[in-house]
């Protein structure tokens, strides 16, 4: 009985001998990220990074994202108030190795349900409207404030008028929830397009603002060009 009891306690004390260096560890792993400031947590490694902490370094990722204006294989181009045209930069280029922000996946269903409610499918985007801009959330895209599919060859995004000094906007493929392309700081007058739509794609036109928050006048409209 006393050998079996030996027994039992020795293989007890191996246990916690085992997974005390485990504890440390996972402990060490917490205060390591912890520790870090969101800008290098968003460079950490994402698959190497505990499951506990990914989401928080996709938000680091995303405030670092939507600070910078990009593209997507050229989808978004942008035209300053003075006509002339700012060359974007591509976000494979600016993020390697990191992913696209998507839509949460239920905003985007519910924003394609938007458009399934509709009697037929209107190939062309026509929306001229007052739109609240809010800041932008650190953690997720900005919500559409207008789906669209569109045949032709450009769509064009314009603020007619502003609360603040600028605004930023951008388009969002909504079959796959992906953003295309994004432009932050962009002047009353400024044009956003969305070059060579995919006719039987849904898409999603994003405003925020850095600067003032209220009603803009926008306009999300077919590019005859």
């Amino acid at each position: 009985m006393k050998k079996i009891a030996l027994s039992v306690l020795s293989s007890l004390a191996l246990f916690v001998i085992l997974i005390t260096p485990n504890l440390a560890l996972a402990s060490d792993q917490q205060n390591y990220y912890a520790s870090l400031p969101p800008e290098k947590l968003a460079y950490s490694d994402l698959d190497a990074a505990p499951e506990e902490w990914k989401d928080a370094i996709l938000e680091a990722r995303n405030s670092i994202i939507y600070s910078a204006s990009w593209t997507v294989d050229g989808q978004v181009s942008y035209e300053r108030p003075d006509g002339t045209i700012e060359e974007l930069p591509e976000f494979s280029d600016l993020f390697p190795g990191w992913d696209v922000p998507k839509l949460n996946e239920n905003v985007r269903k519910e924003q394609l349900t938007k458009l399934e409610t509709q009697d037929f499918q209107i190939q062309a985007a026509n929306y001229v409207g007052f739109v609240y801009l809010f800041e932008p959330s650190n953690d997720e895209s900005t919500l559409p404030f207008y789906t669209f599919f569109s045949s032709v060859n450009r769509v064009t995004m314009q603020a007619d008028s502003l609360p603040g000094t600028s605004y930023n906007g951008g388009y969002t493929d909504l079959d796959t929830g992906q953003d295309v392309g994004y432009v932050n700081y962009v002047s009353e007058g400024g044009k956003i397009y969305l070059n060579n739509p995919k006719k039987d794609t849904a898409y999603g036109a994003r405003a925020s603002t850095y600067s003032t928050e209220g009603y803009a006048q926008m306009s999300v409209v077919d590019d005859p060009k």
